[in-house]
């Protein structure tokens, strides 16, 4: 089922990120291999569940890990 192959996506992204450095979308596509689509509906539920954080920077988007995760 694809709700569960996301879910344990996202806790591997979750994994890759931290709260001091971000990772642009990007930057996680080449890291998990994953399709840009894909790797936007794993950063869609973390974000749902309150796990990161988004930060416009001058060069793009940045996915941050919340403090408190």
């Amino acid at each position: 089922m694809l709700k569960e192959a996301i879910s344990i996506d996202a806790k591997y992204i979750q994994g890759l990120l931290s709260s001091d450095r971000g990772l642009a979308i990007e930057d996680l596509v080449e890291i998990t291999g994953y399709r840009n689509d894909y790797v936007c509906i794993v950063l869609g539920w973390l974000s749902k569940e309150n796990t990161i954080s988004y930060w416009e920077t001058d060069d793009g988007l940045v996915i941050k890990l919340n403090d408190r995760v």
